[in-house]
Formats: structure tokens, C-alpha cells, sequence
């Protein structure tokens, strides 16, 4: 697939670096392509706009208050599938939404399906998706088509990926980030994950 990583920070260059490690095509959006800020960028890269401007995956990977200016700016149109790894640190999601996932989704045009996903887990472990070796827990919310998306992503980059549910699912994902936030906070480091013990009957009642 075509995916453009729309941001260029710690998230947007791991993922970029994993979904072409994984086969597909990356270019990362940035403001300034051609500035001095991105040399070190070993992947395509253009602005937003263009970066959006075909792909079929748009992935967020700027900080949350940047969202409302940012996806109108990127001409999405329907088909397109977008993939929200952003989170809102230390303030409430901009214009009053209960979580960021709904921000999102309230910005992309119709017919473009929105996921949340890739956003619980510090950057240096989306490469891999794995923690000392092994799997880490990347759960995914969303609409249909989208969410598809990311579980297919997020096993190839080595996540034990799940669905947890559709749109209304978007706060388990975020609050997922957010304990993973304050146990980091607390002293626990960056270095570990959330995994799954045992053998759940997924997708049975």
C-alpha cells in the first residue's frame, strides 16, 4: 500500500520506518520538505497535502492541538483510510471532544474511515512491536474498513493487534495510552508494554 505518515516526530519516523520495513510504499508529510530539519529523513517526503494526495492509508502522527488546522489541510477524500496514533498529553482533546479519535473523525469528509490505533506504546518499540521479544498488546478502534486496516499493519510490524470495537471504542484505546503514560510517569521507564497472558477465544461470545 501507499501510506503517508503525516508528522516527522519520534512516532511519525517509527512508524514510517516499520511500515516500509513490512513492503509498502512510505513518503512522510512535513511542513518543510526540503528543510534542513528533515536531511536525516531516509524516506520520500513531501508536504501533507501531497503526501495525502494518493495514498490509501493517511496515518496522524502530530500533536493533537495541531489536528484541526492539519487534516482539513490534507484534501482527504472518500476511500481514503486513516489511521490516529495521536494522543492529548496534558490537556482535554481540542474543541471540546470527548476523546481525540472523535476530534478526528469529525474533521475527515465523508466516506473516509477512521481507526485509532498505534498510540499506546512509546516510539521506540512501534518498530518492532515487541517488548524484550515479545508481542505487545495494540488494540484498535474504529470503523470497519479501517480497523482492518491497522490489524493488518499492526501484525505485520509484530503487535499482538485486536480489534476492541468501533467508533464509541476510541476512549478504551486512549485511556489504554493513558495508563501507559502515567505508569511511565511514575517512574516505570519507557521500556516495557502490555501483553497478553493466557489463550483468550478471541472473536467467540
Amino acid at each position: 500500500m501507499r501510506i503517508a505518515v503525516i508528522g516527522a516526530g519520534s512516532v511519525g519516523r517509527a512508524l514510517a520506518g516499520a511500515f516500509e520495513r513490512t513492503g509498502h510504499q512510505v513518503i512522510v508529510g512535513v511542513r518543510d520538505p526540503d528543510g534542513a530539519k528533515h536531511a536525516d529523513l531516509t524516506h520520500e517526503r513531501a508536504t501533507p497535502r501531497a503526501a495525502a494526495d494518493g495514498a490509501a492509508v493517511v496515518v496522524l502522527a502530530v500533536p493533537a492541538p495541531a489536528l484541526v488546522e492539519a487534516i482539513p489541510a490534507l484534501g482527504l477524500v472518500g476511500g481514503t483510510v486513516v489511521l490516529d496514533a495521536t494522543n492529548a498529553v496534558g490537556a482535554p482533546p481540542p474543541g471540546g471532544h470527548a476523546t481525540v479519535g472523535d476530534l478526528v473523525a469529525s474533521l475527515v469528509p465523508e466516506g473516509v474511515a477512521v481507526a485509532k490505533a498505534f498510540d499506546t506504546i512509546g516510539a521506540e518499540h512501534l518498530a518492532t512491536g515487541t517488548v524484550d521479544g515479545a508481542p505487545v498488546l495494540l488494540p484498535v478502534a474504529g470503523d470497519e474498513a479501517a480497523t482492518a486496516v491497522a490489524l493488518e499493519l499492526g501484525a505485520a510490524i509484530g503487535f499482538d493487534a485486536v480489534v476492541v470495537g468501533g467508533r464509541e471504542a476510541f476512549a478504551m484505546v486512549e485511556q489504554h495510552a493513558a495508563l501507559w503514560i502515567a505508569l511511565m510517569r511514575r517512574g516505570w521507564g519507557r521500556d516495557f508494554g502490555f501483553a497478553v497472558i493466557g489463550s483468550p477465544r478471541r472473536g467467540e461470545p
